[in-house]
């Protein structure tokens, strides 16, 4: 089998470059061949050229792939490039649906609305990361809609020997870019509660500071706790260096905020997490109800609700039972989700469709 993958740069710096290169990784594995469309396309979110260019980027690209057997938009933004691209080589093509970007643009002008609709509408499959994603895409009157979690690289992130409790560091961890949607700033508020009881517990929240104004909200919200001395703030962390705080953590969590068409489409983070023997705690109505199951690898709560994330913090932490129960479970949870498992769910989509 030969597919061409149409994706954004390969990175592990964002959600959709892991992505990309955890699949392919995993594809190449299974003796997939990949044509990895490279330094061609434009910027994934510069919607004018991916709609009103995309017949010419899908001639520019047709003698790359024209023998391959599918065409597939690993993100949304290039969904109606890989419909021209698929219609001129006459070939299927499929769109992985992660979250915001497969859902936003049904709120665009019209004009713009129209070439994401008869991109999503024509997909032989649109692959979605959680159920939570494929539920509002199915909003839009969509039936060719399937459901594939993400997968991790499991190897990569369990550490038996890192696992023990005489290994604890006492702080709490959050990985993810620091934006509104990700709910940095209802944890913030919520581990201020937790240290009338943990004098001594830290925090550290991990990710991408782009977002200045937000960024600059996170700050001001430390000050006003009087949390400088507890919260941390790292960005540019290595793969290594962030395996190393997985494993030296007590307790990750990330509570998700979903806004009309932003949210969360599933969350890799709770896997490693898991798969490093840590407990998770995530918030329900998003893609994170996929990511984590429920008292069994880790804890959901409501959203907006730094009070219930606060007594939840507080459980795990207080029950070791509990906190055993959710390491060994979460563990073989990131197991089950290893890309070389997860991969079977891909071939077999291409090859029945």
């Amino acid at each position: 089998m030969k597919i061409c993958v149409l994706t954004t740069e390969l990175t592990e710096k964002h959600g959709w470059g892991r992505y990309s290169i955890d699949l392919i990784g995993a594809l190449e594995n299974r003796g997939v061949e990949i044509v990895f469309v490279e330094n061609i396309l434009p910027d994934p979110l510069d919607y004018l050229k991916n709609y009103f260019l995309a017949p010419w980027y899908a001639w520019k690209l047709r003698a790359l792939a024209k023998d391959c057997d599918v065409v597939h938009a690993f993100i949304e933004p290039y969904s109606y490039i890989a419909y021209w691209f698929a219609k001129l080589i006459g070939k299927k093509y499929f769109i992985t649906a992660h979250g915001t970007f497969g859902v936003l643009p049904y709120s665009f002008p019209a004009y713009k609305k129209y070439f994401h609709k008869k991109s999503f509408t024509s997909a032989e499959k649109i692959i979605c990361v959680s159920n939570y994603t494929k539920k509002r895409l199915a909003e839009f009157g969509l039936h060719n809609l399937t459901v594939i979690n993400n997968g991790i690289d499991y190897s990569k992130f369990y550490n038996p020997n890192g696992r023990y409790a005489e290994k604890k560091v006492n702080f709490i961890l959050s990985v993810g870019a620091l934006k509104h949607r990700k709910g940095q700033h209802i944890s913030i508020k919520a581990f201020a509660s937790v240290r009338k009881n943990f004098k001594n517990l830290h925090y550290y929240i991990v990710g991408d500071q782009s977002d200045a104004a937000y960024f600059d909200q996170l700050k001001r919200l430390v000050s006003d706790l009087s949390l400088k001395e507890n919260v941390i703030f790292l960005n540019s962390v290595s793969d290594k260096e962030l395996v190393g705080l997985y494993e030296k953590a007590r307790l990750f969590i990330l509570t998700p905020v979903s806004e009309g068409n932003n949210f969360e489409g599933f969350g890799l983070v709770y896997l490693e997490a898991n798969a490093c023997g840590l407990p998770v705690i995530g918030s329900f109505g998003s893609g994170v109800e996929d990511a984590i199951k429920e008292g069994e690898t880790g804890l959901l709560v409501p959203q907006n609700n730094p009070e219930a994330l606060a007594r939840t913090i507080t459980k795990i932490l207080d029950d070791e039972d509990l906190y055993k129960k959710l390491v060994s479970n979460g563990s073989e949870w990131a197991k089950d989700h290893d890309w070389n498992k997860v991969v079977e769910s891909y071939i077999k989509t291409y090859t029945l469709s």
